[in-house]
Formats: C-alpha cells, sequence, structure tokens
C-alpha cells in the first residue's frame, strides 16, 4: 500500500470511529510501525484534516463527543503530582468535563493538551498512562500552575465543583 493510501485509510478509520483510536491499533491494522502513523497523522494534520490527538488516541474533530453543557470555565489550578487523581475526580464528580489542561511556559508561550476526561474510567486510564510511560504532567513545567478548561451541565454546578477545589487548596484565587 502506498503512504497517500495509508493515509486516506486513516482518514476513513478515524471518519468512522466515535471514540479515539490508538496508533499502535492503527499501526497493527495497517501493517505499519506506530512510527509511521504517527508521522502519517502529522501529515494529515498539517494538510488541515481535523485530526485530534487526545490521551487515548486519535479522533476525528467532527465525531467529538457533544458536550452535555451549558457552562464552560477556564481555571487555574496548582497541586503536586501526587494531587492530580484529587483534582480530576473533583471536577468528575461534580458533573464537569476536563476538556484540556495548559501551562504557560517561558519558551513556548502557552502549552495545550486535550484530556477530554469525563468518567471516573477516563481518570484510571489517564493515570495509568502516566505511570506505565513515565509521563511528566505539562504543570511539572510551572511548579504544579496550569489551566484547565471544564465544561458543566450549569453554572451552579461549576461553582460548586470551584468550591470544592478551593477547599482542597487546589483552585488558585
Amino acid at each position: 500500500m502506498k503512504a497517500s493510501q495509508r493515509r486516506d485509510q486513516i482518514v476513513t478509520i478515524l471518519k468512522e470511529s466515535t471514540s479515539p483510536i490508538s496508533a499502535t491499533k492503527l499501526a497493527k491494522e495497517l501493517g505499519v510501525s506506530r512510527q509511521v502513523i504517527v508521522g502519517d497523522i502529522a501529515l494529515l494534520r498539517a494538510s488541515n484534516i481535523d485530526i485530534m490527538a487526545t490521551h487515548r488516541g486519535y479522533l476525528m474533530v467532527n465525531n467529538l463527543p457533544k458536550l452535555k453543557a451549558q457552562y464552560i470555565k477556564k481555571i487555574a489550578c496548582q497541586h503536586s503530582e501526587e494531587e492530580l487523581v484529587k483534582e480530576l475526580e473533583i471536577i468528575v464528580s461534580g458533573g464537569g468535563q476536563i476538556l484540556d489542561v495548559e501551562i504557560e511556559h517561558p519558551l513556548y508561550g502557552i502549552l495545550t493538551a486535550t484530556l477530554n476526561i469525563v468518567t471516573k474510567d477516563d481518570i484510571e486510564y489517564f493515570t495509568q498512562q502516566v505511570k506505565e510511560n513515565q509521563g511528566t504532567l505539562l504543570s511539572h513545567l510551572t511548579n504544579g500552575i496550569h489551566n484547565h478548561t471544564i465544561s458543566c451541565p450549569s453554572k451552579e454546578m461549576c461553582d460548586k465543583i470551584l468550591e470544592q477545589l478551593k477547599k482542597e487548596n487546589i483552585l488558585l484565587t
């Protein structure tokens, strides 16, 4: 299969999927290495194909799950790596969705990573990936300071989440 045919096949697979697909899974399906898939995705994104990279894999932007929210807010947080799960659980158990994480890097400026953490299973998967891949959180670069964009069904639910984060000394005020 030619590279252009493989990239067309990747787009087709992603268009048909409503959940993220890992580079490893795409590589197995297409009979190439994971690194080839990562390169193909980079080329597709550079040619303005709307592919989003999440912690669970790749997803077409048009196939993103619809937000169950009416209220979106950016919050500033600071905590240790040990408090990561506590932060995520407060938001998710309060009915919020964690759309992304963002830091202000002194050299590169604003760095944002898509998270799309909606359930406790998402939290478990994300933290498992951090451990298995010996990942460093973006907030490690900024002494724990980072922003999240969160989505909530209402302003009132968001306010309750913020109260709980403040109570746990996670929310920067």
